[in-house]
């Protein structure tokens, strides 16, 4: 395993860093900024070797792309979305729970200046081994702020933790979901959750999942097939109520991307606007974003 997470091991996390599920000042946006705003999703990833690296790719026709400088970090073979904080001086972050081995992690990514930037992290738990796929909500802009962890399990189980405190508390789980392979949130509101999933089989589905106990989701499809060759989904907010989808494919290290409607079942409008090559390493892929939104609102 190329890097450690106990390199720079912290026994508490920094302030300001973890948990990002905190309510915020700022205020929702429009629904006529988001309508203004350009559509992009910035794809990170962590290499094998553990370099972390980011693809920004927008929706202009053809598309493009580009990225930020990578930097050395340590090796994840499961990472939920990086958040970004700034703590309003020279010091910001990317703050992100991930799987090394059997155990889950707190990372963060501390950039001063023009230093290099500096990985750390903390140890949540251990008895992760048998998740394949992570992915987190972080729901801020309204009166209920949460913020979950989402896993599937090799015994064929969604799990859900509570990570708004810092903890991981254990809060829900269902079996039934042993065929799907990749998820990633596509909505967070102050009543539910909504998941993009896919399937070993090549379908789409949302789950859709209310915040509170217990846990019963509600599964629709969007589409029955066509999905198959994507390993990893990477989602971001487009307009006010459209998702620009990333489809990742580890054989080839491509994206197809796609303009996606809000999510109605097999009604919702997915049109692909083009393939491009990211990342050449086939390491683990996640959503970077800002810790205050944009909001997800695909379902």
């Amino acid at each position: 395993m190329a890097g450690s997470a106990n390199a720079g091991v912290q026994a508490k996390p920094e302030p300001g860093v973890w948990p990002i599920g905190k309510a915020t000042a700022k205020a929702p946006q429009s629904k006529a900024q988001a309508a203004a705003a350009a559509c992009d999703v910035l794809v990170g990833a962590v290499s094998t070797a553990g370099v972390a690296s980011a693809t920004g790719i927008k929706a202009t026709r053809p598309l493009s792309v580009g990225g930020p400088a990578p930097f050395k970090f340590f090796s994840v073979r499961a990472s939920s979305t990086w958040y970004y904080v700034a703590d309003g001086s020279t010091t910001s972050y990317y703050s992100a729970l991930v799987l090394q081995g059997a155990n889950l992690y707190v990372a963060n990514a501390t950039f001063k200046l023009d230093a290099p930037a500096v990985p750390s992290s903390y140890k949540l738990g251990t008895g992760w081994s048998g998740f394949s796929t992570i992915a987190t909500s972080n729901y801020v802009q309204g009166p209920k702020a949460h913020g979950f962890l989402y896993g599937l399990h090799a015994n064929g189980s969604l799990y859900r933790y509570d990570v708004s405190t810092g903890a991981v508390r254990a809060y829900g789980s269902a079996p039934g979901y042993k065929a799907f392979r990749a998820i990633t949130v596509i909505s967070e509101t102050a009543g539910y959750d909504t998941l993009l999933a896919t399937t070993t089989a090549g379908a789409l589905w949302t789950i859709r999942i209310p915040v509170t106990a217990p846990f019963k989701a509600t599964l629709e499809l969007v589409r029955s097939t066509g999905f198959k060759g994507h390993d990893q989904l990477v989602a971001q907010r487009c307009g006010a109520s459209s998702t620009l989808l990333a489809g990742l494919n580890k054989a080839n290290n491509k994206a197809t991307v796609y303009a996606m409607s809000r999510a109605v079942g097999t009604k919702t409008v997915l049109n692909t606007l083009g393939t491009v090559e990211i990342n050449a390493d086939p390491g683990v892929r996640f959503l970077r974003t800002d810790a205050d939104g944009p909001q997800l609102v695909g379902e």
